[in-house]
């Protein structure tokens, strides 16, 4: 069994030890040797007489630790506008407004919409013979080029000119879609 602790050592002054750790004070030499030295400087301790402070020991106590926190120079530490309390509202918002930013779409400001397929700009009033020739003075333009000319194709144009394919213009936009996702992966 473990010899007794302090706060043991001080409940068995006071008479409050359990009985199970009082069996071990009773048979343990070393644990009763403490016991005897712990009590022997209490009993010393209280034949000195201490006296009492002053009534007004206390409120100028708590003046001068006032005045010297009041008074104590500045540790260097962080400003008051970094603490955490601060700090934890405003990487909030910040990781708020990063999350907007990259989660909304970029607009491509300024430019125009070119609606191709406009009567205007398809010609179809002279047989659609305009639309080839602008495709011959254009040549190959990728979207970026495009883009940066104001030439931007809606989403819903693309899609409704696929549904307007015939049958055989639709098996040679599988067949390209497919060899280009081939070319693609390799």
């Amino acid at each position: 069994m473990t010899h007794l602790t302090s706060d043991e050592l001080l409940d068995a002054m006071e008479g409050l030890l359990g009985a199970e750790r009082q069996a071990h004070l009773s048979s343990c030499a070393e644990c009763q040797r403490q016991l005897a030295g712990l009590s022997g400087v209490l009993g010393e301790a209280r034949q000195v007489s201490v006296p009492e402070p002053s009534p007004l020991f206390w409120q100028h106590f708590s003046q001068r630790v006032s005045r010297a926190i009041d008074e104590a120079p500045s540790t260097g530490g962080w400003p008051a506008w970094l603490r955490w309390q601060v700090l934890l509202p405003l990487g909030a918002v910040a990781l708020v407004l990063l999350a907007l930013t990259v989660s909304i779409p970029k607009r491509h400001g300024g430019l125009g919409v070119v609606n191709i397929a406009d009567e205007s700009v398809t010609g179809a009033t002279a047989g659609g013979d305009s639309w080839v020739a602008f495709a011959d003075l254009v040549g190959d333009v990728d979207l970026d080029t495009a883009a940066a000319a104001g030439m931007i194709v809606k989403p819903d144009l693309v899609e409704q000119a696929v549904l307007e394919l015939t049958a055989e213009e639709q098996q040679e936009l599988t067949r390209l879609l497919r060899a280009e996702l081939q070319r693609a992966k390799s």
